[in-house]
């Protein structure tokens, strides 16, 4: 008679073990990619006038190869700890919304994921991404002509010049954003391992991985980019006492960008974010 496999138990992935190999993609993704989230920015400023290609040349012709590289160092500590909260907090709230047998399903791990994303944005990605467009946004490499010199002195500017909650400028949409990102990346991630492998827990080798991350990962900035644009001029928007900003809000600046500009501004770098997003999350998949 055939024998009759054992089912193989659930081997549990601790939340320490995911959050590690997370922090560790972070280093790996901000290394490689950071040219293309430079690039991205630069389109999403300027309403995608130019091709990411003719940007990207722009800018090492006239500001040497080193420009593409503004911001790596809050890029790579704000990848690196929102990782860390992201995963952690996922595999949080799947805790807390697992029945009593400890399952989670579908829909339940879709609201962790959107709670991961949330959360990350309030503590972490808000204020590292103002800091890190202001220094993407500046142009040329001569810090002493330049208004923000690094991570700390933008910081310490902006606080001095415009307030602590400047620091959380565009954290709406950042919400958002982050929330739908999450909601579709772990969404998917489930979804897929259930449907191929049985189980999300399930070992599976480091190819598989990375190709479940790159379509996860593509999801996100594919379903919500008008919202990244926006929460792009938001936090480029420099605050002066006794002016009014030409943005104040998500809503007012997603009309006001789409009556100017048109609607194709508001999918400007697009492409620049699914090409930086996606082999990102590729690299953090096969490292957690």
């Amino acid at each position: 008679a055939t024998a009759v496999p054992k089912d193989e138990p659930k081997k549990e992935v601790s939340k320490v073990v995911r959050t590690t190999g997370a922090m560790a993609g972070g280093v790996i993704e901000a290394v490689m990619l950071q040219p293309l989230d430079v690039t991205k920015t630069r389109l999403q400023l300027s309403g995608g006038r130019m091709g990411a290609v003719a940007v990207a040349k722009n800018m090492v012709k006239n500001e040497g190869v080193l420009s593409l590289y503004k911001g790596l160092s809050p890029f790579c500590a704000h990848l690196v700890t929102k990782y860390s909260v992201r995963w952690y907090f996922n595999e949080f709230f799947r805790g807390v919304l697992a029945d009593k047998n400890g399952d989670v399903s579908v829909f339940r791990g879709l609201l962790a994921g959107l709670g991961s994303g949330i959360t990350e944005a309030v503590l972490i990605v808000t204020p590292f991404e103002v800091i890190k467009i202001r220094l993407q946004q500046q142009k040329g490499l001569d810090k002493s002509k330049l208004k923000y010199k690094g991570t700390l002195h933008t910081a310490k500017t902006i606080f001095q010049e415009e307030g602590a909650r400047s620091l959380w400028k565009g954290n709406v949409p950042t919400m958002w954003r982050q929330g739908l990102n999450q909601l579709l990346l772990f969404g998917t991630y489930d979804i897929v391992k259930r449907k191929l492998y049985g189980s999300r827990d399930a070992t599976i080798p480091v190819t598989s991985s990375m190709g479940i991350g790159l379509l996860a990962g593509a999801l996100g900035p594919l379903c919500n980019n008008p919202i990244d644009v926006t929460k792009t001029r938001l936090m480029a928007q420099i605050s002066v006492k006794g002016e009014a900003p030409k943005y104040t809000g998500m809503v007012q600046c997603m009309t006001t960008v789409a009556k100017e500009e048109g609607f194709s501004a508001l999918m400007s770098g697009c492409m620049m974010r699914i090409i930086r997003v996606a082999p990102g999350m590729a690299i953090t998949f096969a490292t957690v």
